[in-house]
């Protein structure tokens, strides 16, 4: 099994730890996380800050993953890592389900319970969470999280950095753009913008990023 360097000890990554032992293809090797003020091996895994992780991925076989569930952060995190798209693993639970033709980017993780049917596209870094419906020819960019239970009708795109909310539904061939939220329970009967935060049922766009008090 290759090793495996996971950057984040919060709650989404003891999730993510699951789904990689669930997978079987990886063996932890470190748990790099800013909370830790010095570095200490704790079963033969190394804990310390993100910069003492670069000493296990010296190693080229050894691959990378960013468990923080925030888009933006995780976006940050791995511009300042500086690792090339490849060094990072993909994680699918073994009860998720892939249809034939989908395409997964690195640091991807698959949740269990997630459905993604024929010919999805899946950008880097997303979070594909558990019994999440992606369907049919969907084309997701990269850091985009769909939560617990959203579900995406067939050849719908999705812009980088977006987050789907928790139950939320965005019906057939809509755009939903770049770094906007679906907020928990909306649904997307139409397009909705980029960098705005969409609610209710059809949802409506009720804040934009260039608003003084945005979400972060």
């Amino acid at each position: 099994m290759k090793k495996l360097v996971l950057i984040g000890g919060g709650g989404h990554g003891k999730v993510v730890l699951d789904v990689m032992r669930g997978q079987g293809d990886y063996e932890l090797a470190g748990i790099g996380d800013d909370k830790y003020t010095h570095s200490f091996r704790q079963d033969g895994i190394l804990h310390g800050p993100v910069a003492n992780m670069a000493e296990l991925l010296r190693d080229d076989d050894c691959r990378l993953f960013i468990a923080i569930g925030n888009n933006r952060t995780r976006h940050t995190v791995m511009e300042r890592l500086g690792y090339p798209e490849s060094r990072y693993a993909v994680l699918i639970h073994p009860r998720a389900t892939l249809g034939s033709g989908v395409t997964i980017g690195g640091g991807t993780v698959v949740m269990p319970g997630a459905v993604i049917n024929h010919g999805a596209r899946i950008g880097a870094q997303c979070i594909i969470n558990t019994g999440a419906i992606v369907e049919h020819e969907n084309t997701l960019g990269s850091f985009v999280h769909i939560s617990p239970s959203a579900a995406l009708a067939g050849d719908v795109t999705v812009g980088d950095g977006t987050h789907i909310g928790l139950g939320a539904k965005v019906i057939e061939g809509l755009m939903i753009g770049g770094w906007s939220t679906l907020g928990a329970g909306a649904v997307a009967a139409h397009d909705i913008p980029a960098q705005c935060t969409a609610v209710g049922v059809p949802a409506k766009p009720i804040k934009y990023a260039d608003q003084p008090d945005q979400l972060a």
